[in-house]
């Protein structure tokens, strides 16, 4: 099982990444993003790193961090992973979680239909792929957001 996952599903945090730091703690531990969205008046709200996405509020804090694989496998930046690893399925995943004492819960957080499993101690979201590999996960403080 891929480690970077699974600590992130644990823990809320992926290596020196975390909710709450400041935009400049993560250039000290990312550098530059390879790709921004930003608002009309410029400030970037979504920064980019290979299948890592992170927001940042107008406080330049992240709010939101989110891991979405392109494919089957996943590619992280430097700091949290050896290189490209396989996205995990939902059943090992869960399994993994598991023998942790790190039982997810089925939740439909977004919409009636639309099911998710959440890490109840770190609040990390997963949605599945239909034939089981990972498509999301993410973790967020709309607190943070302002």
């Amino acid at each position: 099982m891929p480690d970077p996952i699974i600590n992130f599903a644990v823990r809320g945090a992926l290596g020196p990444l975390r909710l709450g730091m400041h935009r400049s703690e993560l250039l000290a531990a990312l550098g530059p993003p390879q790709g921004t969205t930003g608002q009309p008046e410029g400030e970037p709200v979504m920064w980019c790193y290979d299948d890592l996405q992170i927001g940042l509020s107008g406080h330049h804090m992240v709010w939101y961090i989110a891991i979405e694989p392109s494919g089957s496998r996943i590619t992280l930046p430097a700091p949290m992973g050896p290189g490209p690893i396989e996205a995990p399925a939902k059943d090992a995943l869960l399994r993994d979680l598991a023998s942790r004492g790190e039982a997810a819960e089925e939740c439909a957080p977004y919409a009636p239909g639309e099911f998710w499993w959440r890490v109840p101690a770190s609040g990390v979201l997963m949605s599945f792929w239909a034939d089981g590999p990972l498509d999301n996960t993410h973790i967020s403080d709309r607190s943070l957001h302002l």
